[in-house]
């Protein structure tokens, strides 16, 4: 640990492990507020690649997290020779994979489900907006808080979080490289060659998926490699046995998020305008998509 973190920070017991780092309680001994630190050891990292995005990582996650409330905040960063430190924002509510596999297979009513997709895209639009991409979209690395705000109960609050595969795609760029997760990597990244933000709606589409089923994956396998053939194959598809409870509208919405013509798919703006986000899953009077 970097001097300078544990004479700002009391660091406290292990709390996640990654890839590339480990995540530890903290608090500030100034204020006692309590934080996450992740830390990664660059020295270990022996791949160019990870070394590019340990190193980009804390510049991304701040650019991408200032004044954007879907995306866990950045409250400090600490780097030496070998080691980098983030203080971030602590979580306490478990990620979205965890609050997914609690129901047991049940599938998220649709109105849930509805404002966790709102805030994923909410999130991505800022991100993309400011030239970054995420890469990893995923039910792991979107962090949950719920509970009550002033002795009411507060409703659930999504926020991305773990921008270690993030890309900079601003003024026009593009990123390269097979990065993400197998079940949730977009067509044109398993592909190869250069790809743009909308990778990240692509995974995000998987990720509403994955919610309306109760757990279920449009691309499987038995190996990674099953995977993405599976993905290079087509589009989703909806079992009658999983989505026969599922509304037109969320189909439609799946469909344009997951959509193999990088062209013609939705880009995080676009979510934020279907009617399905806007009648809030349902909760509100219908519009029909035009």
């Amino acid at each position: 640990m970097s001097e300078e973190l544990k004479r700002d920070y009391e660091i406290g017991e292990e709390i996640g492990r990654g890839r590339f780092g480990v995540v530890h309680r903290c608090a500030s001994r100034s204020t006692g507020d309590l934080y996450a630190v992740k830390s990664v050891d660059r020295s270990r990292l022996s791949d160019d690649l990870d070394r590019g995005l340990a190193e980009l990582e804390p510049k991304l996650a701040q650019l991408a997290a200032a004044g954007n409330p879907g995306v866990v905040q950045v409250h400090a960063v600490y780097e030496d020779e070998s080691w980098t430190h983030m203080v971030m924002d602590l979580c306490e509510g478990p990620d979205l994979l965890d609050w997914v596999r609690l129901r047991q297979g049940a599938p998220v009513p649709e109105p849930e489900a509805a404002a966790v997709a709102l805030q994923i895209a909410e999130a991505l639009a800022i991100c993309h907006r400011r030239g970054v991409a995420h890469r990893d979209v995923k039910p792991d690395n979107v962090l949950l808080d719920s509970g009550y705000e002033g002795g009411s109960p507060a409703p659930l609050r999504a926020r991305l979080a773990d921008f270690g595969s993030a890309a900079w795609v601003g003024g026009g760029g593009s990123a390269q490289g097979l990065v993400g997760t197998p079940h949730y990597v977009a067509p044109e990244v398993v592909a190869g060659g250069e790809y743009g933000e909308k990778a990240d709606v692509w995974s995000a589409g998987v990720v509403l998926y994955v919610l309306l089923s109760g757990g279920a994956l449009p691309f499987s396998g038995e190996t990674a490699s099953d995977v993405f053939a599976a993905v290079l194959r087509g589009g989703p598809r909806f079992s009658p046995r999983l989505f026969a409870g599922v509304s037109p509208l969320a189909k439609d919405l799946m469909r344009r998020m997951m959509c193999r013509d990088v062209s013609r798919r939705f880009s995080a703006e676009q979510v934020l305008g279907h009617p399905w986000i806007l009648n809030g899953g349902g909760a509100r009077e219908a519009v029909q998509p035009t």
